[in-house]
């Protein structure tokens, strides 16, 4: 078995810095999956996750998307939350996961699949159980899920978003806003977010918080921060 590291994060001179990325089986599942990536590879340096597209809307006619999720070992998952209009449909490709769905926990393995339907409360994080974990995500029609993730990571890369990678205050309300018809987080209500939104969304706006950053989208941004796949072994 050969280990490579994928996903490192690449410091402002150039260099790789020391102990980012996840290292995987180059003859692995996971490993197989990269090689299918359509676009630039996005990281997380807060809490260890990459992730790229694997089948872009354009290419679907609008129809769906489909996206490849890495994460380490004890990574915390995204708050509770719904989508109003699509539908996800999660496979599990290698290492383990427990699902909050519709009410009910679960363990999803390789192989194991779900779909999370309209309106239906859910979130998910990986187990301890495994070093790398990793799931396929279709997402019909295909929503605004890539610009959410890569706006979040794009903030952990620039040092915008707190220990926990989350966002503050002013930052999570604009998105929040932006988002009320495709992602809705549970907490707080979203009739207290509607209300926090109106008051304090113009302000933020003003001093120049957006929802989504054109730069964080750009495949340029993520081309200078992230080491893109490597097939031999990696020497740090």
């Amino acid at each position: 078995m050969i280990k490579i590291k994928q996903c490192r994060t690449i410091k402002p001179d150039g260099s790789i810095k020391e102990g980012s990325g996840i290292e995987i089986d180059s003859a692995g599942p996971t490993a197989a999956i990269l090689q299918d990536v359509a676009g630039p590879i996005f990281s997380n340096p807060i809490t260890g996750e990459c992730a790229g597209v694997l089948v872009f809307p354009d290419e679907t006619n609008g129809e769906y998307m489909e996206a490849v999720l890495i994460s380490p070992g004890g990574a915390t998952g995204p708050p509770l939350h719904f989508h109003p209009n699509y539908v996800e449909e999660f496979t599990i490709i290698e290492g383990e996961f427990m699902f909050h769905h519709d009410g009910k926990e679960m363990v999803l393995k390789a192989g194991d699949q779900l779909s999370v339907h309209a309106n239906e409360e859910h979130t998910f994080r990986p187990t301890d159980r495994f070093d790398i974990n990793t799931f396929v995500v279709v997402v019909r029609p295909p929503g605004m899920l890539i610009e959410l993730v890569k706006t979040l990571y794009g903030l952990a890369h620039e040092g915008k978003l707190n220990k926990r990678g989350e966002p503050g205050l002013l930052q999570a309300i604009t998105l929040a806003k932006k988002l009320s018809g495709d992602t809705i987080f549970t907490k707080p209500p979203p009739l207290v977010q509607k209300m926090m939104a109106s008051i304090f969304a113009p302000v933020a706006f003003r001093l120049g918080y957006r929802a989504i950053y054109p730069k964080y989208i750009d495949d340029e941004f993520w081309l200078e921060r992230v080491e893109q796949y490597v097939q031999e072994p990696s020497k740090i």
